[in-house]
C-alpha cells in the first residue's frame, strides 16, 4: 500500500534539489560569463599598455599598469601576453616586476601549501621564462601531487631555455607515466635540438629513459641517431628494443633494415611485432623473404604485422606468398592467403590444403 506522505515529502526533496541544482548551473553561467567579460576588458586594457611601451614618456606609466595587472587576478594572462612581446621590451617588464618583487612573491607561492596557488604560479612561470625559476620548476616535478607534477612539466617545456634541454632530457623516466609523456611531449615539441642528448641517454640512462629516449628519437624522426637506434636493437631491456624498432620504422631509413630484420628473431614477441611493422614501413623487395617467414610465428600480433607489411610491399611480396601457400604452418598458410586476397591476388586452389602448423 502507497503511503501517500512519503511520497508527496520525497517529491518535495526531488523538486527541492532539481531546483538547487538549476539555481546553481544559472548562477555558474552568470559567474563564468562576467569571468570572461572582465578578463576581455582585462586583456583590451593590457594591449593599449602594450602599445604604450613603444612611447619614451609613456613607457614607464605603462609599466607600472602591467605590474599592477601581473600582480592581480589576471597574473597568467598578463604573463602570456608578456612572453609575446619582443626580446629587448620583455626584458625590460620583466627587470620591473624584479624590482618590484612580484617574480620572488611567484616564485614563493610556487611552493606554497595549497595546491592550485602552486600550479598556476607554475604557470605564470613557464610564461615568463626567467632562468632563475629553473630550479623551482624542477623541484615542483617531485611535487606530492600529480597534477601540479603535471604543470611543472608543461612549464619546463614552455620556458624554451637552453638550459631547459638538458634540464628535461636528464627527467626523463624518473616520474610517473602522465609526467614523462608530459616531458617527453615538450622534448619532440623542441625537435632535434635534444637528439644529441637523447643519443647519449639512449647509451647511457636507466632503462625508463633509454625507452622514452628512442620513443622520442623516432618522433622527431632524427636521422642521424639511426646506428645508436640500431645498437638499442641489441638493448638488455625488452621495452627499449620495442621503442628502438618502432623509432627506425618512423624515421624509414633503408640502412637499418639488416638491424630490423635481424630483430624478427628477438625473444620478445613484441619486440618482433615492431620490427616486422618498421620493416614495412621502410620497403624494398629483399624485405619479403624474412617478412613471410614471420607469417608463421607464435604470435598473432607479429604475424598480423608481417602480413600488413608484405600487403605494402605489394607486388614485390607476392613471390614470398606464394611459396607461404605451400607452407607445413596453417597460420603462414591463412596469413598468404588473406594477404593475396587484400592485393587483389586469386590464391591458387591447390595451395590451400595442408596440415596444420
Amino acid at each position: 500500500m502507497i503511503d501517500f506522505e512519503i511520497l508527496i515529502i520525497t517529491l518535495r526533496l526531488v523538486l527541492l534539489i532539481v531546483g538547487l541544482t538549476t539555481v546553481a548551473a544559472i548562477a555558474h553561467k552568470l559567474h563564468a560569463k562576467r569571468m570572461a567579460a572582465a578578463r576581455s576588458r582585462f586583456v583590451t586594457a593590457l594591449h593599449e599598455q602594450i602599445a604604450r611601451l613603444a612611447g619614451p614618456d609613456t613607457q614607464a606609466a605603462a609599466i607600472d599598469w602591467i605590474a599592477t595587472g601581473f600582480a592581480g587576478r589576471w597574473s597568467l594572462v598578463a604573463a602570456e601576453e608578456i612572453s609575446e612581446l619582443e626580446l629587448t621590451t620583455r626584458l625590460n617588464v620583466i627587470q620591473s616586476l624584479e624590482e618590484r618583487g612580484l617574480i620572488a612573491k611567484t616564485l614563493r607561492d610556487a611552493n606554497s601549501r595549497l595546491k592550485w596557488t602552486r600550479a598556476h604560479a607554475l604557470r605564470v612561470l613557464g610564461e615568463i621564462r626567467v632562468p632563475a625559476s629553473v630550479p623551482v620548476v624542477l623541484q615542483a616535478l617531485e611535487d606530492r601531487d600529480p597534477d601540479v607534477r603535471n604543470v611543472a612539466a608543461r612549464a619546463l617545456g614552455r620556458m624554451k631555455l637552453q638550459a631547459t634541454d638538458e634540464a628535461l632530457v636528464d627527467l626523463l623516466g624518473r616520474h610517473d607515466q602522465a609526467v614523462s609523456a608530459r616531458i617527453a611531449a615538450m622534448c619532440i615539441e623542441i625537435g632535434t635540438r635534444t637528439a644529441p642528448l637523447l643519443v647519449r641517454t639512449l647509451g647511457e640512462g636507466s632503462p625508463r629513459a633509454r625507452f622514452w629516449a628512442a620513443r622520442i628519437l623516432g618522433e622527431i624522426k632524427d636521422g642521424p641517431a639511426v646506428p645508436a637506434l640500431g645498437g638499442a636493437l641489441q638493448d638488455s631491456e625488452p621495452d627499449v628494443r620495442s621503442a628502438a624498432a618502432r623509432a627506425l620504422g618512423t624515421i624509414a631509413d633503408p640502412s637499418s633494415a639488416p638491424l630490423l630484420e635481424a630483430a624478427l628473431r628477438d625473444p620478445i614477441w613484441y619486440v618482433r611485432a615492431h620490427a616486422a611493422e618498421s620493416l614495412g614501413k621502410i620497403g624494398g623487395p629483399a624485405l619479403a623473404p624474412p617478412l613471410a617467414e614471420s607469417l608463421s610465428d607464435r604470435s598473432w600480433w607479429v604475424r598480423k604485422n608481417a602480413m600488413d607489411a608484405l600487403v605494402r610491399l605489394g607486388e614485390a611480396a607476392r613471390p614470398s606468398l606464394v611459396r607461404a601457400l605451400n607452407s607445413d604452418d596453417r597460420f603462414a598458410r591463412d596469413c598468404a592467403i588473406e594477404a593475396l586476397t587484400v592485393m587483389g591476388v586469386q590464391a591458387p586452389a591447390a595451395s590451400r590444403t595442408g596440415t596444420a602448423g
